[in-house]
């Protein structure tokens, strides 16, 4: 029974993966358009289209790592949802990425 609702999860989840990659490239196909013919001239759509060119890639890499977590086991689904959960959080904290770069020293 659990094979069959891993099956069927991985379905969905593919179905969504390739729904949500649709969307990210036609939207970045808006963007490079709009960028050379301005005809999106409304602020709060530019906003939504730069938050789904920002957010999109996330999205779409997490939903494959959930499918691709449906099948294994719990301990790598454990893995697998800790380090999505890491992400997701680590995009919300300000200046994270800025800190951990600096601990990167550089070659001078």
């Amino acid at each position: 029974m659990f094979n069959e609702l891993g099956e069927g999860l991985s379905k969905l989840f593919d179905a969504i993966n390739k729904l949500c990659a649709f969307v990210l490239i036609v939207v970045y196909v808006l963007f490079a358009i709009n960028a050379n013919w301005t005809f999106i001239t409304n602020e709060t759509a530019l906003q939504i289209i730069t938050y789904i060119m920002y957010y999109g890639p996330l999205v779409i890499v997490s939903l494959v790592a959930i499918e691709f977590a449906i099948k294994r086991t719990l301990i790598t689904q454990i893995i697998i949802y800790a380090l999505i959960a890491v992400m997701i959080i680590f995009q919300f904290v300000p200046g994270t990425w800025e800190y951990l770069v600096g601990l990167v020293p550089s070659g001078n």
